[in-house]
């Protein structure tokens, strides 16, 4: 996942779920989340999120954030590693 914050900061974090031995829960939180994903509405000034899981790519406004994929975009933030 990648954050694009309004000064253009860019914050990386991924979460390697094959490795993980909690595989269950991710890929439960991962599939509510991609399924409820909006319409890609930036409003400039305000931060951005890339999600990419697997071949499936996800934009949304940090405005759009709900539910399942508010959860998964804190989720990551929190316990997710930089990408090598």
């Amino acid at each position: 996942m990648t954050r694009i914050g309004p000064d253009v900061t860019v914050r990386r974090r991924m979460v390697d779920t094959a490795a993980s031995g909690a595989a269950g829960p991710w890929e439960e939180l991962i599939a509510r989340a991609l399924a409820a994903a909006p319409l890609y509405r930036p409003v400039p000034g305000d931060p951005v999120y890339y999600l990419r899981v697997d071949d499936q790519v996800v934009l949304v406004a940090e405005h759009d954030l709900s539910g399942a994929l508010y959860d998964l975009v804190t989720a990551v933030l929190a316990i997710g590693e930089a990408p090598y």
